[in-house]
C-alpha cells in the first residue's frame, strides 16, 4: 500500500496526495510487486534495497547509490505471533525531489510522527528523517522502560521465582539482545551522517543529529544494563537454588548417618550369638540408652563443629 503525504511551509496540515509530487513524503507498507515496480520505475529506487528492507531479518545501514540516499533502521515493536517484543526494518530514501519510507508492516513509528511533531514539513526532509529516528529511540525508550519495571518486580521476588517469571526473564533477555544488535548499527550510522559523506546536513540539523547521537548512546547503555540486571537475577537464582539444594542433602546425609548409629546396633543385638546384656532384663532399655547417647554425641559434634 502508498500513500502519498506533503506538508510545505504555508500548510498547516498534513494532506494526502494522489501523485508523486516534489517535496512529497510517500508512505510505504507492505508493498505488492506491482507497487515495488512503480517505485523503482517512477522513483529510480534500487530494487535490491527495496528487498532487504522487506526482510525481517535485514540489518541496520546506511548507503547512498546513484545520489538517493537509503537508511534502513529496526525498530521495535509488539508481535502478534511471537509473544514478546521484536524489531523490523524500516527504509528510509531520500532522493532530491521526495523522502519515502518503507515497512514490511503498519507501525507506530510513522504514524506517530504527524501527531507529535505538528511543526515538520515534507519539504524538510533531512529534517523529517532526524524524526523518525527520534521516535524510533522515543520506542526503544518505552519499551526498555518496561523492561526495567518488570526486571525490578522480578528482583523483589527472586527467592520466589518459578518457571513462568524463568521463561519470562529469558524471553526479556532475547529482546534485549536484539536491541543492542539494532541500536548499534544505528549509533554507527549516525556517525556517518555527522561526516556529510552520504547526506547533506544543514548546521541545525547537525546539532539535532549531534544530540540524537549521545541520546541513542544512552538508549543502549540503558539497554545494556537491564540486559546485566537479568543475567544478575538468573545467576542469584541459580545461586539460590544450588545452596537449597546443597542445604537439603546435607540434612537428608546427616538425618541418614543419625539412622544409621540404632540400624548398627540392633543389627548386631539382632544376631542368635552370645551377647552381653542378653540376660539382663533391661538389656532392651540399657541398648536404648545407648542409641540416643551415641546418637545426641554425634550431633554435639556436628553441631561444636559448624556443619549444622
Amino acid at each position: 500500500m502508498i500513500n502519498i503525504y506533503k506538508k510545505t511551509l504555508k500548510d498547516t496540515k498534513l494532506k494526502k496526495i494522489k501523485a508523486f509530487e516534489k517535496g512529497s513524503w510517500i508512505s510505504v507498507v507492505n508493498p505488492d510487486i506491482d507497487e515495488i515496480e512503480r517505485l523503482e520505475k517512477e522513483l529510480g529506487l534500487d530494487l535490491t534495497i527495496v528487498e532487504d528492507a522487506l526482510d525481517e531479518n535485514e540489518l541496520s545501514r546506511v548507503e547512498k547509490n546513484d545520489g538517493i540516499f537509503y537508511m534502513i533502521i529496526r525498530f521495535p515493536t509488539q508481535s502478534d505471533s511471537i509473544a514478546g517484543t521484536i524489531t523490523l526494518p524500516l527504509l528510509v530514501v531520500i532522493t532530491d525531489d521526495n523522502i519515502i519510507t518503507l515497512s514490511k508492516e503498519e507501525n507506530n513509528i510513522i504514524n506517530n510522527i504527524a501527531k507529535k511533531f505538528p511543526h515538520f514539513y515534507t519539504v524538510h526532509k533531512t529534517n523529517f528523517l532526524m524524526k523518525i529516528i527520534i521516535e524510533v529511540f522515543n520506542s526503544y525508550d518505552k519499551y526498555l522502560n518496561r523492561i526495567l519495571k518488570d526486571i525490578k518486580i522480578k528482583k523483589i521476588k527472586i527467592d520466589n521465582l518459578n518457571n513462568k517469571d524463568i521463561l519470562f526473564l529469558v524471553q526479556e533477555e532475547e529482546t534485549l539482545n536484539d536491541f543492542e544488535s539494532s541500536i548499534v548499527p544505528i549509533i554507527s550510522n549516525l556517525e556517518r551522517m555527522l561526516s556529510g559523506r552520504y547526506i547533506h546536513i544543514y548546521k541545525k540539523d547537525k546539532d539535532e543529529i549531534e544530540d540524537l547521537f549521545m541520546d541513542s548512546k544512552q538508549t543502549l547503555e540503558i539497554s545494556r544494563v537491564a540486559l546485566k540486571s537479568i543475567k544478575n537475577i538468573r545467576e542469584a537464582y541459580s545461586t539460590i537454588l544450588t545452596n537449597e539444594l546443597n542445604r537439603v542433602i546435607k540434612i537428608l546425609t546427616i538425618a541418614t548417618i543419625v539412622l544409621t548409629i540404632p540400624t548398627i546396633i540392633s543389627s548386631i543385638y539382632g544376631m542368635n550369638v552370645p551377647l552381653p546384656l542378653d540376660h539382663s532384663p533391661f538389656a532392651f532399655l540399657y541398648v536404648m540408652l545407648l542409641i540416643v547417647f551415641m546418637s545426641v554425641a554425634f550431633l554435639w559434634l556436628l553441631i561444636r563443629r559448624r556443619w549444622i
